[in-house]
């Protein structure tokens, strides 16, 4: 009688133990292979996986436009890849902390954004850096006869916009100029061969 009391136990911890093994935490998928249980679900503007309180999910309503005037940048993403309609950026809740790294392709200004076809598009997408175009080293001659280094230091990190045709080089400003919440860089035009600080400022007035 006692061995078949411990059997009973035994198989019946065994089952017990079976079930909470069957489905662990974060295994559930949707269609799309995204984890349900760990906050993920599709982005069909993006098309991937995403957390919405991580990074913003605009709907097909936030893309239509009627000028270039209506377009922005996505505001909760550090490096957008998509543009909305202006009316919805409170919306969306900007990044505290963003790497300052710059993606060729993204859109950190109002002018990447365009409307098209009544719909705001990011201009910068599928654009390469052309070979025949200024190169960094004459890009930064110019700049280093410009304002630029009279408010600030050029640094390596550096990128080409195929759309405005213009160099960005990351400064690093003198203490008397530097201004909080600002990631300022020398844009260096390719068209007219000048050179000017753009503040990139967040949320402060210049």
């Amino acid at each position: 009688m006692r061995k078949e009391i411990i059997l009973i136990s035994i198989i019946t911890l065994l089952f017990i133990a079976g079930c909470t093994a069957e489905k662990p935490i974060g295994g559930d998928k949707d269609e799309h292979g995204c984890l349900i249980a760990a906050g993920y679900s599709w982005c069909e503007s993006k098309q991937k996986c995403l957390r919405t309180w991580e990074e913003g999910c605009p709907s097909e309503q936030e893309f239509a436009c009627e000028t270039d005037d209506d377009c922005i940048p996505l505001p909760s993403d550090c490096h957008p890849m998509l543009c909305i309609n202006k009316v919805y950026e409170l919306a969306y809740e900007r990044p505290e902390v963003c790497t300052e790294l710059f993606a060729l392709e993204a859109a950190y200004n109002p002018e990447d954004c365009g409307c098209v076809e009544s719909k705001c598009v990011n201009k910068n997408l599928g654009r390469g850096f052309e070979e025949e175009g200024m190169t960094f080293e004459e890009a930064k001659i110019i700049a280093e006869e410009s304002e630029c280094t009279e408010k600030g230091t050029l640094t390596d990190s550096s990128f080409y916009n195929n759309y405005t045709r213009t160099w960005w080089i990351d400064l690093d400003m003198k203490e008397e100029f530097k201004l909080d919440y600002c990631n300022p860089a020398c844009v260096v035009s390719e068209e007219t061969k000048t050179a000017e600080i753009n503040w990139r400022c967040t949320g402060a007035k210049i």
